[in-house]
């Protein structure tokens, strides 16, 4: 993703809507949000940044895992709620 954690934990309950309170949130080795049974837990790492001339693209590598009782289709609606809140584009 092309963001800073900051940019990711204000994102988050938007992106995530009902599942947010339910999410566990880990980046860099620190804990940035906790659940005691967390049906989503998002784990990342800060990347060296993307530079295009002057142009300087934070990069954050994420992955997502959710709870083993989430049917396909749960798992399958929440990424896409997730893509959409957090795509970012210009034009």
């Amino acid at each position: 993703m092309g963001c800073t954690p900051e940019d990711l934990v204000r994102w988050l309950p938007q992106a995530l809507g009902s599942l947010y309170p339910q999410t566990s949130l880990i980046i860099d080795g620190n804990v940035l949000l906790s659940a005691v049974k967390p049906k989503l837990e998002v784990m990342g790492a800060s990347k060296p940044a993307r530079k295009i001339a002057l142009l300087e693209i934070p990069i954050l590598e994420l992955k997502l895992c959710f709870s083993e009782n989430w049917s396909a289709s749960e798992c399958e609606d929440a990424l896409k709620r997730f893509d959409l809140y957090t795509r970012r584009g210009g034009g």
